[in-house]
């Protein structure tokens, strides 16, 4: 999003083991329910994110009505519960990340990319190194440190206490990669988990050296005299999908012309918060119950209208590196193509 307002509920502190939960079962998942006038009924699991202001938009729009699709949005606080809620049939699509989606996968977790949830225009990466912006809101993620601090890059980190939201997700692994790009050696951080909430007090007191922190509490933190010294966003990810609408393998078998109307819908909703920000900003701001004053204050959202394989060979190469996977998955069968 850019890893967009996704990252401030990713990496909350469920494992992935939460896949297991109980639930109806992926067969009973596949019986999706008809309502009048042969309308299908879909259920989608979706985080209180920006992510999720374009598929709402979309709704009130009638794009998914006009693909004969009557969608049910359910709330869900984090990506591994949207994913457990996938696979125990509550939900026919999920919004997850890609790394998480890799991890997932790599457990054996049957998941497939169906459409674009939220990323990165195309150059935005090449653009942002272009124009100087090192400094400059470039994504809703960041690393923070105090205004008196001597650190003033990722590569100063090395030994140093950095706070996270939770363990090997994906703001470790992005500032881990910031720091390799930089020709620091991640391994060598003293990495921590704190709640968004705690970082900045721990900030403040010395209890960590730097944080990573994710929009609003970026905002916060700079409000407070800590500085921003990376935007790990997008130097990890550069430019393409990042958020995912995904979905099982055998909802998607079983639902083909259901599953490509509902790619239509999500791609028509993105173009459309992309070309009506002022709408996107309401509806993200009820979706996530943060001041639009606030969301403005970040880089402006970025609803990608497809998934290319490319977006995800970059994420699991990152992984791969960095030691989060042992190898990437095949790549190619893990994106349906619209």
């Amino acid at each position: 999003m850019r890893p967009r307002k996704a990252l401030a509920v990713l990496l909350a502190a469920v494992t992935i083991g939460a896949l297991t939960a109980c639930g109806p079962s992926q067969s009973d998942a596949n019986e999706v329910e008809q309502g009048a006038g042969g309308v299908q009924k879909v259920t989608v699991g979706a985080l209180p994110i920006s992510a999720t202001a374009a598929l709402q938009l979309g709704i009130e729009k009638g794009y998914f009505a006009d693909e004969g699709l009557e969608i049910t949005v359910q709330s869900i606080p984090n990506p591994p519960a949207a994913m457990a809620a996938l696979q125990g049939g509550q939900v026919d699509f999920a919004y997850t990340p890609s790394m998480p989606m890799l991890t997932a996968v790599s457990q054996k977790i049957d998941l497939k990319a169906v459409a674009a949830a939220d990323g990165y225009p195309e150059n935005a990466y090449q653009e942002w190194v272009a124009g100087g912006q090192k400094t400059d809101p470039a994504d809703d993620t960041a690393v923070l440190v105090s205004e008196n601090s001597s650190i003033s890059s990722t590569r100063d980190l090395e030994g140093k206490v950095v706070a996270v939201p939770a363990r090997k997700t994906q703001l470790e692994i992005t500032i881990a990669s910031a720091i390799r790009q930089e020709g620091g050696d991640p391994s060598k951080v003293k990495w921590i988990a704190l709640s968004f909430q705690d970082m900045i007090p721990a900030l403040k007191s010395g209890r960590v050296d730097a944080i990573g922190e994710v929009t609003p509490f970026i905002e916060q933190a700079r409000s407070e005299d800590a500085r921003v010294i990376s935007y790990p966003g997008i130097g990890t990810f550069q430019e393409g999908a990042v958020g995912l609408w995904v979905a099982s393998s055998s909802f998607i078998d079983a639902n083909p012309g259901l599953v490509a109307g509902f790619q239509r819908a999500v791609h028509k909703a993105n173009g459309y918060a992309n070309e009506n920000l002022d709408e996107a900003y309401a509806k993200a701001s009820e979706t996530t119950k943060i001041p639009v004053k606030t969301l403005r204050a970040g880089d402006p959202p970025y609803w990608p209208d497809t998934v290319a394989v490319a977006d995800l060979k970059r994420a699991a190469e990152v992984m791969v590196k960095l030691g989060y996977l042992k190898q990437a998955p095949p790549l190619e069968p893990l994106v349906v193509q619209q």
